[in-house]
């Protein structure tokens, strides 16, 4: 189980060789789908320079266009420390790793069309063995009416995922560190959650919300945490 919470983009000094100005760079980490980047080409390069040295342990791209993504992590002196390469079929991807003194890094963007991304995250992430064997189910906000006679009318909304999970077993760390994430989002701040990390050909990671209180209780020989999530936009 993964969960990617604090994304460094936000404060990292971005930059990039092609750009819809309708569409701008700030976009690819902006809470909102709707706000995302575009390029005006075909294949881009991003640039992002973090505003200290920083460990990488997650990268999670969503609501793209990509055919190829690589990311290329550098030090202070311009050495290419490591290089990750994500698998763009699926619509939320993510790539897990571990990259120590980075002090920038680059994306290369591939695409049939231009290029288009809705989020894109690089930072830390909250690592455990633990993977739930957890239901997210489908929960739409449609607002229906029906007559008497079942002909049914209303309002069409969105389809998202949504689920209560627990996840037990975990170390006093593990907790603290979900609690830590947490506090950092609140109700707000959208983050990834992965629960079957070791493979996206079964569930892609969750880019959602927290909902309600994070529950936490502590057992003779284990902590365990229940949050209550819904898939953001």
């Amino acid at each position: 189980m993964r969960i990617s919470y604090l994304n460094l983009l936000k404060t990292a000094t971005i930059s990039t060789d092609s750009e819809n100005s309708n569409y701008p760079l700030e976009n690819i980490y902006h809470v909102w789908k709707k706000k995302y980047f575009k390029a005006e080409d075909t294949s881009c390069t991003i640039t992002a320079t973090f505003d200290e040295i920083s460990d990488i342990t997650s990268v999670c791209l969503a609501y793209h266009n990509l055919s190829s993504a690589t990311v290329n992590f550098y030090d202070s002196d311009d050495t290419l420390l490591d290089s990750w390469t994500l698998d763009c079929n699926h619509e939320t991807e993510a790539q897990y790793g571990s990259v120590s003194s980075v002090s920038y890094c680059t994306i290369e963007c591939a695409s049939g069309s231009e290029v288009e991304i809705g989020v894109l995250f690089i930072g830390d992430s909250i690592y455990s063995v633990i993977e739930s064997d957890q239901s997210i189910p489908l929960t739409s906000s449609d607002s229906v009416t029906a007559s008497t006679d079942r002909q049914i009318a209303g309002k069409k909304g969105s389809v998202t995922r949504t689920a209560d999970i627990t996840i037990p077993l975990l170390t006093s760390s593990e907790r603290k560190q979900i609690e830590y994430a947490f506090y950092e989002c609140g109700l707000i701040t959208p983050f990834f959650l992965d629960l079957w990390d070791s493979s996206h050909d079964y569930f892609e990671p969750i880019y959602c919300v927290f909902t309600d209180d994070l529950g936490s209780s502590h057992y003779e020989k284990y902590d365990e945490v229940e949050m209550s999530i819904q898939e953001a936009n």
